[in-house]
């Protein structure tokens, strides 16, 4: 494979290249913009057996990277560096990958109209997108989804009555079946609890969620994004190899010291979520930092504008499907599920909040499931297919977090 240029917000950062079994990263010499928290501007090479987690990050898995291969292997292989340039500009973030000297391209999709993907009965539409798509989603996890860019409305002349956004659209495989409801359920518990969660969607069929991209301002400007993998210098692989504790290090270590408060309590408040619709794949890949930009230093520190917890996504109810999972992650020293003395400890010893935010937390996350279940029966009686997920999800939902 060629050497890949590293661009931050289309400007020239470094070049990133395969030298044996290592990958190596240098700075350019005019580059003025640090690409990672987790890597500050220096003269000497970043070297990595693996590669770098900061690009590993938004590396395709499962059926999209397949799809992915399926098209562009022949031509131009099918190793991470091949994937990174073939995806050019298409992150999450704000990086973007080119061969070695050549051009950022613009990609020129005109934006699709959102209510016309919400209202579809064709349930082939997510394979149609996938295919139109699938070169420009550079969008990790298991689970099938692309990137689009839709408009909210169309007026009577077919012509986009709002500007566009950017979003993800996934779908689901036979092996988790209706997890587009069962997510939708989950993040409108998250955002019925008070928890920060960008706009989000179900299809009129159930086969599709929709959620309009955190990582993009207004005008479409990139912002900073690092997943807790990232942050940790885990490779995805690792991501379930970390414990929830070593999250609040990472929430102490990188995000803004005015920030940090309010961070540890959604943190925490998101662990009760994730106990509570019984989570088990809420992995360092699930949460991560967001930032409006980095400035260029060689001092090892790095000045990041605004270093926020990034809005929740990806929860989900995985013990429907996998009925003895466990956490993600380990508390105490174990992946059971934890029991509400534990939970206290956490939030007291490691979070640093009182007694009186531990249990307006808790109140908080039980009014919004008891609130969220009225949404479950909605989508079960919509959709056949969900009633029993859903039975199962009406079942947590009802309990206390101190008898969960």
């Amino acid at each position: 494979m060629a050497d890949i240029d590293v661009y931050t917000v289309q400007a020239f950062t470094g070049r990133l290249t395969r030298s044996g079994s290592k990958h190596v990263f240098t700075y350019n010499q005019g580059a003025n913009e640090a690409l990672s928290l987790t890597m500050p501007m220096r003269i000497e090479s970043y070297n990595y057996g693996d590669l770098h987690p900061v690009f590993q990050m938004n590396l395709p898995e499962g059926h999209l990277r397949e799809t992915i291969e399926r098209y562009t292997a022949k031509q131009y292989g099918s190793d991470d560096l091949s994937m990174l340039a073939i995806l050019g500009q298409n992150h999450i973030g704000r990086l973007g990958y080119t061969l070695s000297g050549q051009p950022m391209p613009e990609h020129s999709d005109a934006a699709l109209d959102l209510q016309s993907l919400l209202e579809s009965d064709d349930a082939q539409l997510f394979d149609h997108l996938l295919s139109r798509f699938a070169l420009r989603s550079a969008v990790a996890g298991v689970q099938p989804k692309v990137l689009v860019d839709a408009a909210e409305s169309k007026d009577a002349f077919d012509r986009m009555t709002f500007p566009s956004h950017s979003y993800i659209v996934k779908s689901w495989g036979n092996e988790f079946p209706e997890l587009a409801c069962n997510e939708y359920i989950c993040l409108t518990l998250c955002q019925k609890a008070g928890l920060n969660v960008a706009p989000f969607y179900i299809s009129d069929n159930g086969r599709l969620l929709i959620t309009r991209r955190f990582d993009l301002t207004p005008d479409g400007t990139p912002l900073g994004f690092e997943d807790f993998c990232v942050l940790q210098g885990r490779t995805t692989r690792e991501k379930y190899d970390a414990s929830v504790e070593s999250c609040v290090r990472t929430i102490k270590q990188f995000v803004s010291p005015e920030l940090q408060g309010r961070a540890l309590a959604d943190f925490f408040k998101l662990l009760l979520v994730n106990v509570l619709v019984r989570n088990g794949d809420a992995h360092l890949k699930n949460i991560g930092v967001l930032y409006d930009h980095l400035e260029g230093h060689q001092s090892g520190v790095i000045p990041a504008v605004n270093r926020s917890l990034a809005p929740v996504f990806d929860v989900v109810s995985t013990t429907p499907y996998i009925p003895n999972d466990t956490m993600a992650l380990t508390l105490g020293g174990s992946k059971r599920w934890p029991k509400w003395k534990m939970l206290q400890k956490f939030a007291r010893m490691q979070c640093g909040l009182s007694t009186k935010d531990i249990n307006r937390i808790v109140e908080e996350v039980e009014q919004a499931a008891q609130a969220t279940l009225p949404l479950v029966t909605e989508l079960s009686d919509k959709h056949a297919g969900f009633r029993d997920i859903g039975d199962k999800l009406s079942e947590l939902l009802m309990q206390t977090l101190n008898s969960a």
